[in-house]
């Protein structure tokens, strides 16, 4: 069940709404795998930003709202940099583009 909900999530939609999908994805990366000045501007925007996030989750045809609750319960879960293996956050740059919508995938946006 939940492969054939991320084969859906990945096709669904403009392509300008997987544009904005992949701006999402692209802070979720920085907030979880980047480096730490990338991770904090990647938490105030997923966070802390009302315009922004708004319009970007609105133009990706999100709900703004139910995607920050949901990443606010991953983060009080201690789901971020702390779960990550050292030596995978020691390197300069993970790539995550080889498992294709990752972030889309794992928070089923």
């Amino acid at each position: 069940m939940f492969k054939s909900s991320m084969l859906q999530i990945q096709d669904k939609g403009t392509a300008e709404e997987r544009l904005w999908r992949a701006v999402i994805t692209k802070s979720l990366e920085e907030w979880i795998c980047g480096p730490l000045s990338f991770s904090r501007k990647a938490e105030q925007f997923l966070f802390d930003d009302n315009n922004d996030f708004k319009a970007v989750c609105s133009s990706a045809g999100m709900d703004p709202e139910r995607l920050r609750k949901r990443l606010k319960t991953i983060r009080a879960r201690g789901i971020q940099k702390e779960s990550i293996p050292f030596r995978v956050r020691s390197q300069k740059r993970l790539d995550l583009s080889q498992s294709g919508h990752w972030g889309q995938r794992a928070f089923g946006v």
